[in-house]
């Protein structure tokens, strides 16, 4: 029977680059945060580009997609968990279905970097927690702690990262999916002004300058988001996987 991964994320938690991994592959249909066009229209104050993108616009008909789509070929499927929690959280049939990664980055960086694109972002959007909710809820369902990749281990050590998860999955390690030609997959045009950097990009490289906190410190919001976001960061660090020796 062809398998089902969904890697749940927080945004700007490096999901997009780890997504391309598996694009570059070529044994999976990859669907790039589908519950999003759930969670969203055109209307909503969230930058976005193309959301008319033929993907459905229910929480159901997203799962009928899947469900149909891995009748014929292996599924990967990454999304936010803030996107569809309640939904989640009422359907643990669905998350038993498929394999669960979970990716996780500092929210100092993570944050930051999601002020500069959405500056209305609301308490929720960051993220964590909700990813907590769901990495809680599998852990219960399962009586297993889900597999989960830091994001910047995924920078650091790219290589070794996705190849221990490639092991966890049971998948073979293709080098070659480390590495790509600049160039935006389909699958991200509905959201294509987040991706940017992932888009001029040729395979996983960590963030060339040293991480500056100050805005995070001086901005009193952000702060507040920060630390109510860190501890559920702090407790799902615990669990990622240790470094190839």
């Amino acid at each position: 029977m062809n398998r089902m991964v969904a890697l749940w994320a927080h945004p700007r938690s490096r999901s997009t680059v780890l997504e391309r991994v598996f694009i570059e592959r070529g044994d999976f249909e990859v669907f790039h945060e589908p519950f999003a066009s759930v969670a969203f229209d055109e209307q909503s104050a969230i930058p976005h580009d193309d959301l008319n993108c033929g993907l459905p616009r229910t929480y159901e008909g997203v799962k009928v997609l899947l469900r149909t789509t891995r009748q014929t070929r292996n599924v990967f499927h990454k999304d936010m968990g803030y996107h569809c929690l309640e939904e989640l959280k009422a359907d643990p049939g669905f998350l038993l279905e498929q394999q669960n990664v979970f990716i996780i980055r500092e929210p100092a960086q993570a944050i930051v970097s999601h002020f500069a694109m959405f500056r209305q972002m609301p308490l929720q959007a960051i993220g964590h927690k909700a990813l907590y909710e769901i990495f809680c809820l599998i852990t219960k369902l399962t009586g297993k702690i889900p597999y989960v990749v830091n994001g910047e281990d995924l920078a650091r050590r790219p290589e070794e990262t996705v190849r221990r998860l490639c092991e966890h999955l049971q998948l073979e390690f293709l080098p070659r999916a480390l590495s790509w030609e600049p160039s935006c997959p389909a699958q991200w045009k509905a959201w294509r002004s987040w991706h940017k950097e992932a888009e001029r990009s040729t395979g996983i490289v960590a963030s060339p300058e040293r991480f500056d906190d100050r805005q995070l410190r001086e901005n009193p919001h952000l702060m507040a988001y920060y630390q109510v976001h860190l501890p559920f960061y702090e407790r799902m660090n615990q669990f990622v996987q240790q470094e190839l020796s």
